[in-house]
């Protein structure tokens, strides 16, 4: 197999996991828009390319696609991103660098044994929605500090979501204390937005959640899991890679800011 197609299968189902409010195809690209909310949401995605478009008038008419829109044109690159010199094509047009971010990857096998049962945390309450849940939204919006103008926009997103989803909420004396969102399409497991309220923290919840969603992506013929997570957030890698994840790739934006 070579070595950037797992990538290219993951970043086309990763894709259907945040799903934006806009995606016009041009040429192999997907042109992402969501009001400005979130980078995956107003990104081009470009893992696969038609090759009947110059790059040139491909790049111009993506710029002007973000510019109607009152948008900065922002690129996800990736190493499946096409052309394979996107990058550095970007950077000399100007584009900047930003948000490089780790994708992670386990077996669902893996995972399992590397976390507790849940039976051994009795202080532990979780529970699995499939259906958008408003409470778990709340605790989401603010753990990630969400702006009532944008709370919408998020909200929508997922509820857009159309692979078998899963809304995890953790309870701690009857508390919200934490949450994670599952996603599963072609076998993999997408982990989003594990959060733990500030005051629950340091007590397993984040190891429960990704247990609980192991589980529960079994139960739909999932067999390995992935995760994004920021390449600067040293805690939350090394947990990672406790539950028996490793970094397959990384990706990172280019953004033209004028």
């Amino acid at each position: 197999m070579n070595s950037i197609d797992p990538v290219r299968k993951i970043e086309s189902i990763a894709i259907n996991a945040w799903p934006a409010e806009e995606i016009v195809p041009l040429d192999g690209w997907r042109l992402r828009a969501a009001q400005g909310v979130t980078g995956r949401a107003n990104s081009v995605w470009c893992c696969a390319s038609g090759d009947h478009l110059p790059l040139e008038q491909k790049l111009e008419q993506a710029e002007q696609f973000y510019r109607e829109r009152g948008l900065p044109a922002r690129f996800q690159l990736t190493p499946a991103s096409l052309p394979a010199n996107l990058d550095e094509v970007l950077a000399e047009r100007g584009y900047e660098y930003f948000s490089p971010t780790a994708v992670m990857t386990a077996e669902l096998t893996t995972l399992l044994s590397h976390t507790t049962p849940l039976r051994l945390n009795p202080e532990f309450e979780v529970e699995v929605s499939e259906e958008f849940d408003e409470e778990w939204f709340d605790l989401y919006c603010e753990a990630e500090q969400v702006s009532y103008q944008t709370s919408s926009v998020r909200g929508a997103i997922l509820q857009r979501i159309r692979p078998p989803v899963a809304f995890v909420s953790l309870c701690i004396d009857g508390a919200l204390a934490a949450i994670a969102l599952g996603v599963v399409e072609k076998e993999w497991l997408g982990i989003f937005n594990v959060e733990t309220h500030h005051d629950f923290r340091r007590r397993g919840a984040a190891t429960a959640l990704a247990r609980t969603l192991a589980i529960w992506a079994q139960t739909q013929n999932a067999s390995q899991a992935y995760l994004q997570v920021v390449a600067n957030n040293a805690p939350a890698i090394a947990l990672y890679q406790k539950l028996g994840f490793s970094t397959l790739y990384h990706y990172h934006y280019r953004i033209k800011r004028s």
